[in-house]
């Protein structure tokens, strides 16, 4: 799990509680991509569908350079697991041989294809480990043959299809941007309270948007003035797409429903006044005692 955390030093106290010498710097949407060359990001959401719960776990930073060129076949391997009515996905032994098998699978794809391994999708009984592949002949059966070694009695299928363009990777795993909004707070929020955050306390959260003119700026300031939100700066700035940019706060909990209902509100304002919300800011604040 990995996102953006700028760290500042600031102390100050009163009678109730303590804002710690802490400051966290939510970046919403750029934060997933900063160091994707130097390592992959990875990323986990839940999903609720018609019947039950689906689970996905994938790369991230991938999205930055999906479709990359000549790796244009889809290889999967399906692995079969029984769902529980205490669980819709696998608990204790099954699961530690679910991950098992991932990480042969991952070894042995080094071993015999280039490849990207670009996440795994579980749901209905049924796990999902997906890589895209320069040359998918002969594949199947090295993994036929890992199966029979290493994991007999497992029930797996094998499939290969063509996706040059990646649709699977980017249509289906990675996540639109309502998910990515509720990950991103879900992310930031562990790492609050991590750090002690009393998550129910309001304290002073600053947000940050941009525009591509003063007028579409202006306009937003009328919409978030409603919301009891006070404007503390604008400027320019260098950002050829959206030049202006606007700083502005409210007091508000830091709790996950709590950001997910701010955070939604203002990306649909800032988006209907063809702008974009880039984030928000506030520190750790834990009572006393």
């Amino acid at each position: 799990m990995q996102f953006l955390v700028f760290s500042t030093l600031r102390a100050s106290f009163d009678t109730y509680y303590m804002k710690l010498p802490i400051q966290l710097f939510f970046l919403l949407f750029s934060f997933l991509f900063l160091h994707a060359q130097d390592s992959p990001i990875w990323n986990t959401y839940q999903a609720k569908q018609e019947k039950g719960v689906s689970s996905t776990n994938l790369r991230m930073d991938l999205i930055e350079q999906a479709p990359i060129n000549g790796f244009d076949f889809l290889f999967y391997v399906k692995i079969k697991y029984k769902v529980t009515e205490e669980s819709d996905f696998p608990i204790g032994n099954k699961l530690k041989k679910l991950y098992k098998i991932k990480d042969a699978i991952h070894d042995k794809m080094k071993s015999v294809s280039e490849s990207h391994y670009v996440g795994s999708f579980m749901f209905d009984g049924s796990r999902f480990e997906y890589y895209y592949v320069k040359d998918a002949s002969d594949i199947e059966r090295h993994i036929d043959k890992l199966f029979k070694n290493k994991f007999r009695g497992e029930k797996y299928d094998v499939y290969i299809k063509s996706d040059p363009s990646w649709d699977l990777y980017t249509n289906f795993l990675y996540p639109n941007d309502e998910i990515k909004n509720f990950m991103s707070n879900r992310d930031t929020v562990i790492q609050l309270k991590n750090a002690g955050d009393d998550v129910v306390t309001p304290r002073k959260i600053e947000h940050y948007a941009t525009f591509a003119s003063i007028n579409d700026m202006n306009l937003f300031v009328v919409e978030i003035e409603k919301l009891a939100y006070t404007v503390e700066s604008k400027k320019k700035t260098e950002n050829e797409k959206f030049p202006h940019e606007i700083k502005f706060y409210r007091n508000n909990s830091t709790t996950l429903e709590n950001v997910t209902k701010f955070t939604t509100e203002l990306i649909k304002l800032a988006k209907d006044q063809y702008g974009s919300y880039e984030g928000w800011e506030t520190y750790v604040v834990k009572k006393k005692g």
